[in-house]
C-alpha cells in the first residue's frame, strides 16, 4: 500500500452523558470527494488491535435514516465514508462500551484512505475513566432465581440465560436474557440496585427479531424496546438506545416480557435483552440535558389522538387500572387535549355503548412481515372494563381536556368489526362507508355521540379525514355539524367543544368540507386540517403528509375563537426531529394556535426517543433552541444524503434528508432520469407509475458551495 506522509491532528472529547468519545481531525486539502476512515483501538496493556465501534458525527435524524449496512460497517469493522470533506474538520463518534469497562488507557488509531492509498494516519492516547458506569449484563444476578435457567425445559416458565453467543457484541463473560419457547408467559424479573442520584440509562438488544419491556420499580408503566424508529425489523447490532435520565435512589430495574411476544406474528418473535448501562450524571451534565430538552418559555396548545383499540391490541388488559398506563404518557408529554377514539361509524364500538354494538370479539391487524396478526385483547378490553368512563376519569385527574372521538365511518364489511346496522342495511353504505345523506345514518351517529355525553363527555370530536370516501356533497357534512352542534348545546351547563379533523386543501376531497361555514356559524371549536396515508393528488401522486400550506386556515380563524391545530402526523417514519420540528415551527410561526398529533399514542408508547420529541412540541422556545443548535452543527456534521425508506416508496413518496450542507436545491434522479427538482426542503420522490418495481439507483444531487455533489442510493420499490 502506497503511503503519503500527511500529518493528521486529532483531538478527543468525551461526552459526559453518553461517555462516547468524539474524535475530531482535519482532512487533507488534497483528499478526493470520497474517502474511507478506518479506526482501530487497543488497550495500552495489550498488543493486538481491533476495530473500533464508530459512526460519523451526524444528527439524530440522519442516524435514524442510516442504512443498516453502513451502521455495521462502522460499528463492526471500524470504517466510515466521508464525502466532500477536503480541508474540513470531521468528527467520528466511538462507543468504548463494551470494549472497555471501567478505568483504562487505550490507543486509538485513525487512518484515511483513498481506495487503498493511504492519505494519512494518526494515533492518540485516551484515558477512559468509567469506573463509575454501571453495566448490567450478568442477568444471573436477578432476584427471582427460580425464573431463570441455563437451558429451560419444554413448558418451563423460566427466562433463558444465554452466555457467550457467537457474534454477540458484549463484554466477555456477560449474558443475555431471552425467551426460549413461544406461547409461554414468564414472570417479571428484578435486577437489584443500590444507586444514588441522577443517571442516564441506555439499553441494548440483540440484533434479531424481538423486544423487551423495562421499568424502574418506582414507575407506573413500562417502556417497550424493539427495532428503533425507521429501522428494519431487527435492532442494529450493538446500538444503544438512550432511554431516559432519572434519579436512581432506591430504584430497581424490572424486566417484563411484552405480551405481544407471547402470541404475535411468528415463532421467532420473542422477548430478549442484551445489556443496560447506567451513567451517573454530574451537575454540569444535568444542566446540559436541561438546556437540550427543557420546555420553558412560551407554550402552544398540544392535542394528541389516542386510540385505545390499537393500544389494547398488544396488551393483556383485564382491569380498568391498565388504562392508567395508556393515558399517563400523554400527561407526561404535556398534552393539553387528549382526543380518544371510541369507534368508527358503522363498526363495532370500543366503549360501553348500548345503542351501538360493543366490540367484544377477536379481531385482526395489518399484515406484518407477510403475516396477519389476530388478537382477543381488544374484545377483552370491552369485556372487563368501561373504556370511555375510565379513560375520561384518568385524563381529567391528570389535568387534560378529554374529547370523545368518533371516526366518521368505516363499516369493515364482512369482518368482526362490522356493526349490525351495516349488516342489516347494506343499502345505507357506499362501499365500506356509511352514507351520511341517509337520515337514519345521521341519527345513529348522533345517538352514539349523545350516549358519550350521557356517560360524561364534555367535549366531542368527529374525524372525517381517515375515511372520507363516502362524502360526495359539502352540504351533507355541514348539515351534520349543525345537528351535532344542536345536540351538544342541549347538554351541560358549559359549552361543549367540538373538534374536527378533515382533509386539507391539497387533497381533492377537501372540496366536500366547508370549513369556512363551520367557522362562520360557530359549529366547531377546533379546526384540524390533515393529510394522511389515503390522501392523493389525482390517481398517481400522493402528497407529503406534513407540508401543506396553512395560510388560508390562519386567516379564517383569526378573531373567531376557533383554534387552528394543523395535524402534524405522528407516524415514526416522519417523527424525527429534523423533519418534525421544522414543520411544527413553521406552523407556529405562520400563526397556528398549536398542533394536533394523529396517532400520538404510537410515539408515546412505542419509542423512548419519540416520547422525548413529543415532550418538546408545545414549547416554542425549545423548538427554536433546537433549530439554533442544528444550524450551528451543520458545519460540523458529515456531509451526505439519507433516504426515509430506501426499499419502497412509502405512502407513494420518499423523503430525502441532506446533512452537513446548507439547505438549497436538490435534484433526484432514478436510473439517470431526473424525477424531481426541489429548491428547498422537503425533498420528495413521488411514486411515478412508470418507475417499475425492482432495483434502481437513486442519485441525489445536492447544491453545495457553488458545486453539485452527487451520492447514489440503492433503491428497491415494492408496491
Amino acid at each position: 500500500m502506497q503511503k503519503e506522509r500527511n500529518t493528521i491532528d486529532i483531538s478527543a472529547k468525551i461526552n459526559p452523558v453518553t461517555r462516547y468519545v468524539h474524535l475530531t481531525y482535519r482532512v487533507p486539502d488534497s483528499a478526493p470527494d470520497t474517502i474511507t476512515v478506518c479506526c482501530r483501538v487497543r488497550r495500552q496493556s495489550e498488543d493486538s488491535w481491533q476495530a473500533a465501534g464508530i459512526w460519523p458525527y451526524i444528527s439524530e435524524t440522519a442516524l435514524a435514516y442510516m442504512a443498516k449496512e453502513n451502521w455495521e460497517d462502522g460499528f463492526l469493522h471500524g470504517r466510515v465514508t466521508e464525502r466532500w470533506a477536503a480541508g474540513l474538520q470531521r468528527t467520528i463518534v466511538w462507543n468504548p462500551f463494551p470494549f472497555s469497562v471501567g478505568k483504562s488507557a487505550v490507543n486509538f488509531q485513525l487512518t484515511l484512505l483513498d481506495g487503498r492509498r493511504q492519505l494519512g494516519r494518526t494515533e492518540t492516547c485516551i484515558e477512559l475513566k468509567n469506573a463509575d458506569v454501571v453495566l448490567l449484563n450478568d442477568w444471573s444476578q436477578v432476584i427471582q432465581q427460580r425464573s431463570i435457567a441455563r437451558d429451560p425445559q419444554p413448558g418451563q416458565a423460566a427466562w433463558w440465560l444465554r452466555r457467550n453467543q457467537p457474534g454477540k457484541y458484549a463484554p466477555a463473560g456477560g449474558t443475555s436474557l431471552e425467551v426460549k419457547e413461544k406461547g409461554i408467559e414468564l414472570p417479571q424479573l428484578t435486577y437489584p440496585l443500590d444507586l444514588r442520584g441522577p443517571h442516564a440509562l441506555f439499553v441494548t438488544l440483540p440484533a434479531k427479531l424481538g423486544c423487551i419491556e423495562l421499568r424502574l420499580s418506582g414507575d407506573e408503566y413500562p417502556q417497550i424496546f424493539h427495532s428503533p424508529v425507521l429501522k428494519e425489523s431487527y435492532p442494529r447490532v450493538g446500538e444503544e438506545r438512550f432511554w431516559r435520565w432519572v434519579d436512581m435512589d432506591r430504584q430497581h430495574l424490572v424486566i417484563r416480557q411484552p405480551y405481544r411476544t407471547v402470541y404475535e406474528y411468528e415463532d421467532r418473535f420473542r422477548a430478549h435483552l442484551d445489556y443496560v448501562r447506567l451513567v451517573p450524571l454530574t451537575p454540569e451534565a444535568l444542566l446540559e440535558l436541561d438546556r437540550e430538552w427543557g420546555t420553558d418559555g412560551e407554550k402552544r396548545l398540544l392535542a394528541g389522538y389516542n386510540e385505545p383499540y390499537s393500544w389494547a391490541f398488544y396488551e393483556k388488559l383485564e382491569s380498568p387500572l391498565r388504562h392508567w398506563e395508556s393515558v399517563l404518557p400523554f400527561a407526561e408529554a404535556g398534552v393539553d387535549l387528549i382526543d380518544t377514539q371510541i369507534g368508527r361509524g358503522g363498526s363495532t364500538m370500543v366503549f360501553e355503548t348500548r345503542i351501538g354494538d360493543q366490540h367484544t370479539a377477536g379481531t385482526f391487524g395489518d399484515a406484518v412481515r407477510g403475516k396477519v396478526p389476530t388478537t382477543d385483547n381488544v374484545g377483552q378490553m370491552q369485556q372487563y372494563t368501561n373504556t370511555l368512563a375510565t379513560q375520561m376519569k384518568y385524563a381529567r385527574q391528570l389535568g387534560m381536556k378529554f374529547h370523545a372521538n368518533i371516526g366518521a365511518t368505516n363499516c369493515y364489511p364482512g369482518t368482526p368489526l362490522e356493526s349490525r346496522l351495516s349488516q342489516e342495511h347494506p343499502e345505507w353504505r357506499i362501499g365500506a362507508c356509511l352514507d351520511y345523506e341517509v337520515p337514519e345514518v345521521r341519527q345513529h351517529i348522533l345517538a352514539l355521540f349523545e350516549e358519550a355525553l350521557l356517560i360524561g363527555a364534555s367535549a366531542l370530536s368527529l374525524d372525517w379525514c381517515r375515511y372520507p370516501d363516502a362524502v360526495k356533497d359539502k352540504e351533507t357534512v355541514t348539515s351534520f355539524f349543525r345537528e351535532l352542534r344542536a345536540l351538544a348545546d342541549r347538554y351541560g351547563e358549559e359549552h361543549i367543544d367540538i373538534l374536527t379533523r378533515f382533509p386539507a386543501h391539497e387533497d381533492p376531497r377537501s372540496r366536500f368540507f366547508d370549513y369556512e361555514t363551520w367557522i362562520t356559524e360557530q359549529l366547531i371549536d377546533y379546526l384540524c386540517p390533515s393529510l394522511n396515508a389515503s390522501s392523493r393528488m389525482g390517481n398517481d401522486y400522493f402528497v407529503d403528509l406534513l407540508n401543506f400550506d396553512i395560510t388560508r386556515y390562519v386567516e379564517l380563524v383569526a378573531d373567531t375563537g376557533v383554534k387552528l391545530l394543523p395535524d402534524i402526523y405522528g407516524g415514526p417514519d416522519k417523527m424525527l426531529p429534523g423533519i418534525w420540528f421544522e414543520r411544527i415551527l413553521s406552523c407556529y410561526e405562520a400563526g397556528a394556535d398549536g398542533v394536533y398529533i394523529y396517532q400520538c399514542d404510537e410515539p408515546l408508547h412505542a419509542f423512548p426517543e419519540t416520547k422525548r420529541y413529543v415532550q418538546q412540541v408545545k414549547s416554542l422556545g425549545a423548538l427554536r433552541r433546537w433549530r439554533d443548535r442544528e444550524l450551528a452543527a451543520q458545519a460540523h456534521y458529515s456531509k451526505g444524503a439519507y433516504v426515509t425508506m430506501p426499499h419502497r416508496l412509502r405512502y407513494g413518496f420518499m423523503q430525502v434528508w441532506t446533512e452537513g450542507v446548507k439547505q438549497g436545491p436538490v435534484e433526484l434522479l432514478v436510473d439517470g432520469v431526473l424525477r424531481n427538482y426541489c429548491e428547498r426542503p422537503p425533498y420528495l420522490l413521488t411514486n411515478d407509475r412508470d418507475i417499475e418495481d425492482g432495483r434502481h439507483v437513486l442519485a441525489v444531487r445536492i447544491r453545495d458551495r457553488g458545486r453539485w455533489l452527487e451520492q447514489d442510493v440503492d433503491l428497491e420499490i415494492h408496491r
